[in-house]
């Protein structure tokens, strides 16, 4: 049981969410081995990548992932891929680790607590109710996971070059 604690505590252990907001605004990043000026990211084509077929264990909710902190990104996502960005509203987005209205405590089963592919599932479900997306932390990267299709936007590369040495 303390071993599924830690883990659902490592999970959302995650930076300020505040920091990443400017304006009210939310600059969020992902990675594609598309190479267009604007793509649309679809959650329905989740579990296809090894990354996401890795997080579909966790939970089946379908679902696009985003960087926030390009300082984090993993080389193997990034490499050889274009880099994309959306800039969205931050009230779209629930802060998970912060969780301001319980959300972890009203799908959290009594004994079990957070299962992979039960309460996880009933967590995403629940916040999509009322939010395009959630924050929180996988391991060390502060993250996005958006809910909805989104049209994302090319970085060119010499300021994807600036982002990724000041990130």
């Amino acid at each position: 049981m303390r071993k599924v604690i830690d883990k659902f505590k490592s999970f959302l252990s995650e930076a300020d969410y505040s920091d990443y907001v400017k304006g009210g605004k939310i600059t969020l990043y992902h990675y594609s081995k598309e190479n267009q000026d604007t793509i649309v990211l679809d959650p329905t084509f989740f579990g296809q990548s090894s990354y996401s077929r890795s997080e579909k264990n966790l939970s089946s909710v379908p679902r696009v992932f985003f960087y926030t902190n390009l300082a984090q990104r993993e080389r193997y996502v990034s490499s050889g891929r274009q880099l994309y960005r959306v800039t969205i509203d931050a009230n779209e987005i629930y802060n998970l680790k912060q969780d301001p209205e319980s959300v972890v405590n009203t799908v959290k089963h009594p004994t079990y607590g957070m299962r992979a592919g039960i309460e996880y599932d009933d967590l995403f479900n629940e916040i999509k109710k009322n939010y395009l997306g959630a924050y929180y932390t996988s391991g060390n990267i502060d993250m996005v996971v958006w809910f909805q299709t989104i049209t994302a936007y090319k970085v060119q590369e010499d300021e994807r070059r600036g982002l990724e040495q000041t990130n």
